[in-house]
């Protein structure tokens, strides 16, 4: 049997997950967890031969996630399952020691594919992620500025991490609470390429988005 941990912070992608896996027959998953901060223990408690990872865990970036798995378990292959792609979230999750690429909405034999793919030892990056890429890169060449995929609520929160706020902070500024502060803060992360508060900061203040007015961030 194929040992699997499973990474997702939807409790629904992971029981869905769970039954296409045990319905093939080949896997069995011995771990899953919905925060990245528990995914590199249980990687390290159960030795899996897979890691299936989201990208936008509720605590931490799945890419700082892979990167520690890659360096504590290096046999464990790792398959980024996750809902989107940005500009640079396929690069840097290879970067970080990822195997494969592929997305939520994908039907389960694509992901049945991947997996087979990453455990044989390829590179995997599936035919929808490859077109979302195609269509990312053919909107930056047209916008190259990335700060224009951030939604209104994502450039409040920018401009809050950049004044160092916390992410308690930024719940009770914007009246959310702390996880989807967590949430927000992770997705501008893959969304512009970035590791941590510090290189958002930094971010905000070279391109001028640190100083942008606020609009309309109920979203």
């Amino acid at each position: 049997m194929i040992k699997v941990v499973v990474a997702e912070d939807h409790a629904l992608v992971r029981q869905g997950i769970g039954m296409l896996l045990g319905a093939n027959g080949e896997f069995i998953v011995v771990g899953e967890t919905a925060l990245g901060s528990e995914v590199e223990a249980l990687v390290r408690l159960q030795r899996p031969d897979l890691l299936l990872l989201d990208l936008a865990l509720g605590d931490s970036s799945g890419i700082e996630v892979a990167r520690k798995v890659r360096r504590a378990v290096p046999s464990t292959r790792i398959l980024v399952v996750t809902g989107n792609v940005y500009p640079g979230s396929v690069t840097n999750a290879f970067a970080a020691g990822a195997d494969g690429f592929v997305l939520k909405h994908e039907q389960g034999d694509e992901l049945l594919d991947a997996i087979h793919a990453v455990l044989s030892g390829l590179r995997y990056v599936s035919p929808q992620v490859a077109k979302a890429m195609s269509a990312a890169a053919t909107r930056s060449a047209e916008s190259p500025e990335p700060s224009q995929t951030l939604t209104p609520r994502e450039q409040q929160i920018v401009r809050l991490i950049t004044k160092g706020s916390s992410n308690q902070e930024i719940a009770d500024v914007l009246h959310i609470s702390i996880l989807t502060a967590r949430k927000h803060r992770q997705n501008i992360m893959i969304k512009l390429g970035l590791h941590n508060g510090a290189e958002i900061a930094a971010y905000a203040m070279k391109s001028g988005l640190a100083e942008a007015p606020d609009v309309d961030g109920n979203v």
